[in-house]
């Protein structure tokens, strides 16, 4: 192949005119499509392909592609956060998606007749590429947020399924019977009054077995503790009863909070709750402390001197439920361990319009939804 002349003022300048678009006011959605489409026209490139990190794990999701691929290349996991390639393979260049210093994604582009970008051309693409790193950062939280609330309607929905089984299955037949039982106890009333004395104890057992499962169903709509103590003595509650078998729960919090939304409340409950299960269940720590402070939003942060989130750790089935109630609300979570070792837990809830179930707006990393977790 000949040599490549530089690009011409003409595909530079379409290019620098988008470099220049990125920095304006695209809506963020609209960026990505609009990238792949005008590097695919003013290289021209056969294909143009943008790829982004996801939140959990390493792999990368396509987000925007134009042209037709022929051939295979090579993505890599991890990009750099230089200006060198990511990944490139024969017929392939690929670009960082830089977002505050974190790369995000991948620009990839294959040019016509298989040749490599030249000097100008990759100068240009990889500004393109830092430019589309903010928009690329709220197509990923978006992301995030949509199956945050997938999981959520899926929760819903079992966690609905799960309470009719249980008023259908188990309460509705054990009234049924207890109105029979009664029914028998009466008669036996004149003719056998040891008998009915005896069908009486046994009635009042099952009646008291009812009330169990009636309670049961009830906490798991909302906790009584709530509306019978308050949220703070509720959770100085539970950390009394977690503290035992050597591990003492401390709880730093207002002694009077200011009225939140149910749905707040509820979370900020949960949330306490599953952590100091995780704690007592995987930490082995000594000590852990709960803090809840209020201003124009609730933080919550429970903290653990224990072993720390192991090597490769994922998130479980609780880390999971707490990340879904916090991205209803519009909030953000993150769970790590601390370089003196022990797990944070750290959630943030809105109290204004975006706790009402709006989703919220797009943060930087600090109040973005990154999530690790333990089992």
């Amino acid at each position: 192949m000949g040599v490549i002349p530089d690009a011409s003022p003409e595909r530079t300048g379409q290019l620098a005119g988008l470099a220049e678009r990125l920095q304006g006011s695209l809506d963020p959605h609209d960026v990505l499509p609009a990238v792949s489409a005008v590097v695919a026209q003013g290289l021209p490139a056969r294909y143009v392909a943008i790829y982004l990190k996801r939140f959990d794990t390493e792999e990368l999701m396509l987000a925007a592609e134009q042209g037709t691929a022929a051939g295979k290349f090579e993505l890599a996991s991890s990009p750099s956060a230089d200006d060198r390639p990511a990944a490139e393979s024969s017929n392939a260049r690929a670009f960082p998606l830089v977002h505050k210093s974190e790369t995000v994604g991948q620009l990839i582009v294959v040019m016509d007749d298989d040749r490599q970008p030249t000097s100008e051309e990759s100068r240009l693409l990889a500004a393109i590429a830092r430019g589309a790193g903010a928009a690329a950062q709220v197509v990923r939280q978006a992301h995030v947020l949509q199956l945050a609330r997938e999981h959520l309607v899926l929760a819903r929905e079992e966690e609905r399924r799960r309470l009719r089984r249980n008023l259908h299955d188990t309460i509705g037949p054990t009234l049924s019977a207890l109105s029979l039982k009664a029914g028998a106890v009466r008669n036996l009333i004149q003719e056998d009054p040891g008998a009915a004395q005896e069908g009486m104890n046994e009635l009042r057992q099952h009646i008291q077995s009812v009330i169990t499962d009636i309670r049961r169903v009830v906490y798991d709509l909302r906790p009584p503790a709530l509306d019978e103590l308050g949220i703070i003595p509720a959770i100085r509650e539970q950390a009394q009863q977690f503290s035992i078998g050597g591990l003492q729960v401390l709880v730093d919090a207002p002694d009077e909070m200011p009225p939140l939304p149910a749905a707040v409340e509820v979370a900020v409950y949960r949330i306490v709750v599953e952590a100091l299960t995780n704690v007592g269940r995987h930490a082995h720590a000594h000590q852990c402390r709960i803090f809840i402070g209020v201003e124009d939003r609730v933080n919550i942060e429970v903290t653990d001197d224990g072993i720390g989130l192991p090597a490769g750790h994922r998130s479980g089935v609780g880390i999971a439920s707490m990340r879904e109630r916090v991205a209803e609300l519009g909030g953000s979570f993150t769970i790590d361990s601390p370089p003196d070792r022990g797990t944070r837990v750290r959630a943030m809830l809105p109290i204004g319009p975006r706790s009402l179930g709006r989703v919220a707006e797009a943060r930087g990393p600090d109040d973005s939804l990154p999530v690790d977790g333990q089992a």
